[in-house]
């Protein structure tokens, strides 16, 4: 419910809806209904307090959610004078001629007192009635490197197509929303289905919401349909959906996030392949490391450790199979080896290597002696770990050894049973498995889309160096004397 501010805010508003000729649709009033209907204080007293609401938009593609992002970036600028307003999408180009297109298209000319177009790109606008020499400013931002804008301060952050938007991106604008002249202080993203942040914000209510609303701040989440948008053609959903393959359709014109596109481990399921018993005995240590730079915006170095236990340990002893009355014991593994990871690493910035090490060498002292396997270009960084007295080799690299090493984890999660695992304690991995998409488009030879990917480019680098082991062989003691010990027994064997 909206209190007397609110409500002073949303009369403010609709006049200037009527004076720009702007009919939201029954969707788009959930918007504002959202934006304006900020939760109160903990201490009941809503005047003139700093509110925060976190709003996702996002659905199917044709739902009028790059003319909301317009729309809301006039009100925002005109409802609260004196306005510092960031419109945003990951690249400028897409940028300029989407959504700063449609603002322009419907931003009357009268209320646009200046326009830049460099070094940065900004709109400046004035109500005739403000006091002299108060504007409001409208700015036009890429966030391809967003660090640039760690200084800024804005009333209202509003991204357009959040789903090309990195998450680090996201968590910085939120600390910049701060400038007074908007205590009602608006977050807007708006996403077409794409795995990543928003979908895990916003679909998936990952955030922590109880603190979030003690500190006058709320999540909302309203879908965007085909049917909200009066102004497509009568057919646009009937024939992309006649055109489009079924996973398409379910993304893009039923705006489904549960309907997954392009993942490269689509049978990954953490129910399955998480290892929740105690752990086995591991016959030996293997890990995957990817290198990263030195920058905090730069890929990450990520590493990966698992422990390796035969596969035939793990199946049913004689006596239960007999027990269960089967006439044969279950078929050989298809895998000598089940594979469980144990530990990762994810991180970058300055001594980002350093801190590599130091949990490397906390995990040799913690499991025993690991051998590593890292992408072989990066040869200069295996040298290094190797002074440092760190088993490491390079993976295959062989032609083709993406989609190799791609099938190498995909066989042993989708076998019956899997012979892939990992443990509860790992939150980066299952995190980056389930986002973890192929390139868009018409590529004879696709990639994984290199976005986050560097731990599961280890997890690969690990795969390939399993794939290299010598297969586990039982061991038969032969003594002629059991009593015997075993050293002795070629005295036995010995001619006379």
């Amino acid at each position: 419910m909206m209190d007397d501010v609110d409500q002073r805010s949303w009369r403010r508003i609709t006049e200037l809806h009527e004076y720009r000729k702007f009919s939201p649709t029954d969707r788009q009033l959930e918007l504002y209904d959202a934006l304006l209907s900020a939760p109160c204080p903990p201490d009941g007293d809503s005047s003139g307090a700093d509110r925060l609401t976190l709003l996702g938009y996002g659905g199917a593609m044709g739902g009028g959610k790059t003319r909301a992002i317009a729309e809301l970036a006039m009100d925002a600028a005109l409802a609260f004078p004196g306005n510092n307003v960031l419109v945003a999408r990951h690249h400028l180009s897409d940028l300029s001629s989407t959504t700063m297109k449609e603002f322009l298209a419907h931003c009357p000319t009268g209320l646009i007192l200046r326009r830049q177009q460099a070094p940065t790109q900004l709109v400046q606008l004035r109500l005739s009635d403000w006091p002299e020499g108060q504007t409001s400013t409208v700015n036009f931002r890429h966030l391809s490197d967003w660090r640039g804008l760690g200084s800024q301060q804005y009333g209202a952050v509003l991204i357009d197509e959040a789903g090309q938007v990195e998450e680090d991106a996201a968590l910085m604008l939120l600390t910049r929303l701060r400038h007074p002249a908007q205590p009602q202080r608006w977050f807007v993203a708006a996403s077409n289905p794409w795995p990543g942040w928003f979908q895990r914000w916003f679909v998936q209510r990952e955030l922590t919401e109880e603190a979030l609303n003690a500190a006058s701040g709320k999540v909302e989440f309203i879908p965007a349909k085909i049917e909200d948008n009066p102004h497509l053609p009568d057919n646009y959903a009937d024939v992309n959906h006649a055109l489009m393959p079924p996973a398409w359709r379910e993304r893009f014109i039923e705006g489904r996030f549960d309907a997954l596109l392009g993942r490269v481990y689509p049978d990954f399921d953490p129910d399955a392949h998480t290892w929740d018993q105690p752990l086995p005995h591991f016959s030996r240590y293997i890990g995957g490391l990817d290198f990263g730079g030195q920058t905090e915006t730069a890929h990450y170095t990520a590493a990966i450790l698992a422990g390796l236990v035969r596969s035939d340990r793990l199946s049913p002893p004689i006596s239960e199979w007999q027990r269960a009355g089967m006439r044969t014991p279950p078929p050989k593994p298809e895998h000598h080896y089940t594979l469980i990871r144990l530990a990762e690493f994810e991180d970058r910035g300055p001594g980002v290597i350093q801190r590599l090490e130091q949990w490397q060498k906390a995990c040799r002292r913690k499991y025993g002696p690991i051998r590593w396997a890292a992408d072989r270009s990066q040869s200069a960084w295996i040298d290094h770990q190797r002074r440092q007295g760190i088993d490491v080799v390079p993976a295959s690299g062989a032609p083709g050894s993406i989609l190799y090493g791609v099938n190498l984890v995909h066989e042993r999660l989708t076998s019956d049973p899997p012979y892939s695992f990992y443990t509860p304690e790992l939150t980066q991995f299952p995190l980056r498995m389930s986002e973890y998409v192929w390139q868009s488009g018409d590529d004879p030879d696709p990639r994984p889309r290199k976005r986050n990917d560097d731990l599961l480019d280890a997890d690969r680098y690990m795969h390939e160096l399993l794939q290299q082991l010598p297969r586990p062989f039982r061991t038969q003691t032969f003594r002629l004397f059991p009593e015997q010990p075993r050293r002795r027994a070629r005295r036995y064997l010995e001619p006379h």
